[in-house]
């Protein structure tokens, strides 16, 4: 048993390895397509202009950043797995949360990478009345995924998961249950910052603001670091149990 234990746990440290493949080449590829432009980044309908180049490069990136969600997913399940004795009914409503967090950011995604592209090769071809028609839409698709979706629906329900699963671990692994809390915060941080101003993480209005985002960063690189601690301990030392 402790064996097929230590060949699950490097699975899932494969599995947080190819989450970070599939991000690390989804965000420069969709910052791409917008020429790099962070405020862009928040306005879609800035894509019509770039044209067919851009509709590939959104399509490209939107799918590699469904197949971090997937593979992201799979991380949660075996975290609930492996804690599941120590309350299961908590347990279970933290994976609920994570795995909705996931569903939300994998339409998300798909929205941007089937819908996004239609609109942009479809805006060439349109009349003029059409094309501001076609900008509104693309504007309102990447406004309503990016900040309502991802920007706080997502970020909400996975600061949740990421908290509860944080508390569970502070007591048999102190600092990897803290350093996950650092990341929900910036998580949760993160959503209510959206959800009250519509503002995304790239759009600062004003020097408060600017820290404020600075924090929230801060927190979310904390949540990326506790993903490589979990996958190193994973690999090099197969644990039995989640303790």
């Amino acid at each position: 048993m402790t064996q097929a234990f230590g060949e699950q746990n490097r699975v899932i440290a494969a599995v947080i390895g190819l989450f970070f493949v599939f991000e690390g080449l989804a965000n420069p590829i969709l910052a791409s397509a917008f020429g790099f432009d962070v405020a862009a980044a928040g306005h879609f309908g800035s894509l019509l202009d770039r044209g067919a180049g851009a509709a590939e490069l959104l399509r490209w990136g939107a799918l590699l950043d469904l197949g971090g969600y997937l593979a992201f997913g799979l991380v949660i399940l075996y975290i609930g797995q492996r804690l599941w004795q120590r309350d299961p009914l908590v347990v279970a409503a933290l994976t609920l949360s994570g795995l909705a967090a996931i569903l939300v950011g994998a339409v998300g995604a798909v929205l941007i990478a089937i819908v996004g592209p239609w609109l942009i090769l479809d805006h060439g071809a349109a009349s003029l009345g059409d094309r501001e028609a076609s900008r509104l839409m693309l504007d309102s698709l990447g406004r309503g995924v990016v900040a309502g979706l991802w920007g706080a629906l997502e970020f909400l329900l996975l600061g949740a998961w990421l908290g509860g699963v944080g508390w569970l671990f502070r007591r048999s692994w102190p600092r990897f249950g803290w350093l996950a809390l650092a990341g929900a915060a910036g998580m949760l941080a993160t959503g209510l910052r959206t959800a009250v101003t519509g503002r995304i993480i790239s759009e600062v209005a004003g020097p408060v603001d600017l820290l404020i985002v600075l924090g929230i960063v801060a927190a979310l690189l904390a949540w990326f670091a506790w993903m490589v601690w979990l996958a190193i301990r994973l690999w090099r030392a197969p644990p039995a149990g989640t303790g």
